[in-house]
C-alpha cells in the first residue's frame, strides 16, 4: 500500500509537519472515526504509526509492505539505491539470495532490508576505522584546528 506517492505529494504539508512534531512514541494512542467510540491502537501500531509520520514530515513518501513480499531486481535496487544490474551481480555472487518463479530474479524484501542494514553497518565500521587512524597520525586535531583542511604534508604531497 501506497502512503505518499513517489512524487512526495502534500496536500497540506505544514499541518503535516506540525502533527510529526508531536511525540507519538510510546504514547497510549487511540482512534476515534467519526465521532464513535474510541478504540486503543495497539502499541505496535503506534510505533510504526510514529515511524510514517516522522518520515512524511520530512517530506519523503513512504511505501508500507509486508516483509515477506519478493521484489522484482528494480524494486531491490530503489531499496538499495544502486543500479538493477548491481542487484544482478549481488544475486550473481551469491550476496542476495532470490527465487526464479519464471524467467525474472525476485528477492524477499527482508532479504534486500538485511543486506542494506549490513552494509550500512561495513560502511560505519570502515568510517570509525578512518577517523581513529586519522586520529592517531594527528591529522583529525590538525584538520579541525585548520578549518577541516589537511595540509600539503598530510595529503602526502
Amino acid at each position: 500500500m501506497t502512503v505518499v506517492p513517489a512524487g512526495g505529494l502534500e496536500p497540506n504539508g505544514e499541518e503535516l509537519r506540525r502533527f510529526a512534531r508531536r511525540p507519538l512514541r510510546g504514547r497510549r494512542l487511540q482512534l476515534i472515526v467519526d465521532g464513535a467510540e474510541p478504540v486503543d491502537v495497539p502499541p505496535v501500531v503506534g510505533e510504526a504509526l510514529a515511524e510514517v509520520v516522522s518520515i512524511l514530515g520530512r517530506g519523503r513518501p513512504v511505501r508500507v509492505m509486508a516483509e515477506n513480499v519478493e521484489l522484482s531486481t528494480g524494486e531491490a535496487a530503489a531499496i538499495l539505491g544502486v543500479t538493477r544490474p548491481t542487484v544482478v551481480k549481488l544475486m550473481n555472487d551469491g550476496v542476495l539470495p532470490y527465487t526464479r518463479p519464471n524467467s525474472s530474479r525476485r528477492v524477499a524484501l527482508h532479504d534486500v532490508l538485511a543486506y542494506k542494514e549490513r552494509r550500512s553497518r561495513a560502511r560505519r565500521e570502515a568510517l570509525d576505522e578512518l577517523t581513529a587512524d586519522a586520529i592517531d597520525m594527528g591529522v583529525y586535531d590538525e584538520a579541525i584546528r585548520r578549518g577541516r583542511q589537511p595540509s600539503d604534508d598530510q595529503l602526502g604531497a
